[in-house]
């Protein structure tokens, strides 16, 4: 599986707009494929919008993405409301669950790590060592590496019940000695996260 995530600024007042657009259209798009997770941010950079498209593999992104193209109605035209897209292709880690939909929000965190390069195996063994103990406290939707766009960024993402939810569960994890991956800082660059609620047609709410 590969997955494309598409982030889009946009103009103030014009994500809510968009995410209306987009959902009127919406289930014409299923007919091709279904998104993820739609959201936009609440807390970080504001007026985004984040979704995430799963595909089997590049060639198939592509033949669905032309086949979409070609439709009347997908995909909408929201170009008047979006100051800036970018487009990153992630491979999953491999302690990435599969990816999920349902009640598991309203909140969701994403979080972009930039790692040194060439440190993904380190990364990669320390969270497989330390995960079982950190899901036992809140589930993880999503966890890859780009492979397309930037590069050397690590995408994590946690849903919550609220922002207390949040910051009561990673305290907690953190005064445990659960989590953070013992020694995973090292390897880190830099760090961001945003706070994401999900549109009304996402799969994940």
């Amino acid at each position: 599986m590969i997955y494309e995530i598409r982030t889009y600024n946009c103009v103030p007042g014009g994500a809510q707009e968009l995410i209306k657009i987009v959902g009127d259209a919406y289930e014409h798009r299923t007919k091709y494929s279904e998104v993820g997770g739609f959201w936009y941010t609440d807390i970080g950079p504001l007026h985004q919008v984040v979704h995430i498209w799963p595909y089997e593999s590049l060639d198939e992104r592509l033949r669905i993405r032309a086949e979409a193209n070609q439709d009347e109605i997908w995909p909408p035209d929201v170009s008047g409301l979006i100051d800036e897209m970018q487009s990153e292709i992630y491979i999953p880690a491999p302690f990435c669950p599969e990816f999920p939909s349902g009640d598991l929000g309203p909140v969701y965190e994403m979080r972009t790590y930039t790692i040194k390069p060439g440190a993904f195996p380190e990364v990669t063994k320390r969270w497989e060592a330390a995960l079982e103990e950190r899901l036992k406290l809140s589930p993880l939707i999503f966890a890859g590496f780009s492979e397309h766009g930037p590069l050397n960024r690590f995408v994590h993402i946690w849903p919550y019940k609220s922002v207390d939810h949040r910051a009561e569960t990673r305290a907690k994890a953190e005064a445990t000695g659960i989590w953070p991956p013992k020694g995973g800082r090292q390897f880190s660059i830099k760090q961001e996260n945003k706070i994401l609620l999900p549109a009304p047609f996402s799969p994940l709410q």
